[in-house]
């Protein structure tokens, strides 16, 4: 009897209590337009995707802190807006990297207990300023709270022979096909439909899920995991490999009506079917991810925590895709401002959709909070399993984004039901109850004068009311003598 007990505290009792710990599995896609999820739009394939949305809460108002990667990255390990100190990038800078002190979301989550990665893109960084003070990517890492990080660039830099991807590319004798390829993709156009020139399993993104697979394997189920998997597509260059490049007719498939039927493009004037044509690629990247995400959900099933895993799937920002006549990012219309985000969590969070105005950035809180951890002061980020548990339906009056190079800078607002956002030369002002394409802008219609003048307060208030205090919790030098001479 004796050796059983035994035998219980040390084999069973540790699996017992991982059990009642929750894996996590963040899925992060890259430049993923809100108009082209499968639940809203029916030219859409993502049923692994589907299935995530099915057994948990889609959250169709969130916005990302800025509609570029870098910013929005850092937004995501920071938990500030990029106004704040900590933070303050507004756009893709070369150089810059997040001071580890003003980024401990991995660190609260370590420090509670879970093992830590990240694999596949992090572009927290766009230069080698970390050298400045960390010796190697590995002890800056370190310092940030990750246990793990295969860190994979997106393309052009994945052929430069130095991540795990240009290794794997270098072993098949494909690196210089691959670098050709994309530098003529974007020396001529990233948005000109065109297969990978490599196999499917040799795609960047495909390679990516593999360490991730391998990853989740080779971890002692007795700890949890947190594991963020960040992949680059269906960001452009518009490449997807093998059959995913012709899984969708181009003439089968709607665009939205704000697509107008001719619009430049760096000279060159696009039109419906060249759209279209984009579109099919773009969707074909989508596919691609979603077979991905069914790759990901079987590695935990083999794992054997499925059942008790939180599942966060978002991106960093969006894609116009011809929308309004532009491409790409950068802007704050919803194509490419919103995000999806979806959380599953099995008997915790609840099946539906919530249209609070919620930020991409409020993941890490989220994961803090369904873990047990202690979330570091300061942050911005809100968690969301109040919502997602039917606690409360709202966490903020606003979600807010921001972008620019030059001052003025931008900044956009959204409500429950009005967008407001100002740029360098005027205003904006959409009901995006009644237009949700964004054709009808009000900003200058007297009949929403005191709409207009609502949103701006409401942005002012949001900025007052999220500034990085550092004086925060200072007690004057009379006061401190004071508790002194107390304690005595």
């Amino acid at each position: 009897m004796r050796h059983l007990f035994a035998f219980f505290v040390v084999a069973i009792w540790p699996l017992l209590a991982a059990a009642e710990k929750p894996d996590v599995l963040v899925i992060l896609a890259d430049q993923w337009s809100p108009r082209y999820t499968s639940w809203d739009n029916k030219d859409v394939h993502t049923p692994h995707l589907d299935s995530l949305a099915r057994e948990g809460m889609i959250f169709d108002a969130c916005y990302t802190t800025s509609p570029v990667c870098m910013p929005a990255r850092v937004s995501l390990l920071t938990g500030l807006y990029p106004h704040n100190a900590g933070h303050g990038l507004w756009g893709n800078a070369a150089g810059y990297y997040p001071q580890p002190k003003d980024a401990p979301m991995f660190l609260d989550i370590q420090r509670a207990g879970w093992t830590t990665a990240q694999i596949g893109k992090t572009h927290w960084t766009a230069g080698p300023a970390w050298h400045e003070q960390f010796k190697n990517s590995g002890s800056f890492f370190k310092a940030l709270g990750i246990d793990h990080v295969a860190d994979i660039p997106g393309p052009p830099d994945s052929t430069k022979g130095r991540d795990p991807y240009s290794q794997h590319l270098q072993k098949l004798g494909l690196i210089q096909s691959v670098a050709d390829d994309l530098h003529g993709r974007y020396v001529k156009g990233e948005f000109a439909p065109r297969a990978s020139v490599v196999k499917t399993e040799d795609y960047h993104d495909w390679f990516t899920t593999g360490l991730a697979v391998d990853f989740i394997r080779a971890q002692p189920k007795e700890k949890p995991l947190c594991l963020v998997v960040s992949l680059h597509s269906p960001h452009p260059p518009l490449d997807a490999p093998s059959d995913y490049a012709t899984m969708f007719d181009p003439e089968k498939l709607t665009l939205p009506a704000n697509v107008p039927p001719k619009y430049l493009r760096e000279g060159h004037a696009l039109d419906h079917a060249e759209t279209r044509a984009m579109l099919a690629n773009y969707l074909g990247k989508m596919a691609l991810v979603d077979d991905n995400i069914a790759r990901l959900a079987d590695a935990m099933k083999a794992r054997g925590t499925w059942a008790n895993t939180l599942v966060i799937f978002t991106a960093d920002h969006g894609e116009m895709m011809g929308a309004h006549g532009y491409l790409t990012k950068g802007r704050f219309y919803e194509e490419s401002v919103r995000v999806p985000l979806v959380l599953r969590w099995p008997g915790h969070v609840k099946t539906g959709r919530s249209k609070a105005p919620v930020q991409m950035m409020d993941v890490y809180p989220t994961i803090v909070e369904a873990i047990g951890g202690e979330l570091t002061p300061g942050r911005f980020a809100k968690s969301l399993l109040p919502i997602a548990t039917g606690q409360s339906e709202r966490l903020r009056p606003i979600a807010v984004s921001e972008i620019g190079d030059k001052a003025p800078l931008r900044m956009m607002a959204r409500d429950e039901r009005f967008k407001y956002w100002a740029d360098e030369d005027r205003e904006y002002l959409f009901d995006l109850e009644t237009d949700p394409l964004e054709q009808h802008d009000l900003a200058t219609d007297p009949a929403h004068r005191e709409t207009l003048n609502t949103m701006r307060e409401k942005l002012l208030t949001h900025l007052r009311s999220t500034q990085t205090n550092l004086s925060a919790g200072y007690k004057p030098k009379v006061q401190r003598l004071r508790e002194a001479e107390a304690k005595k």
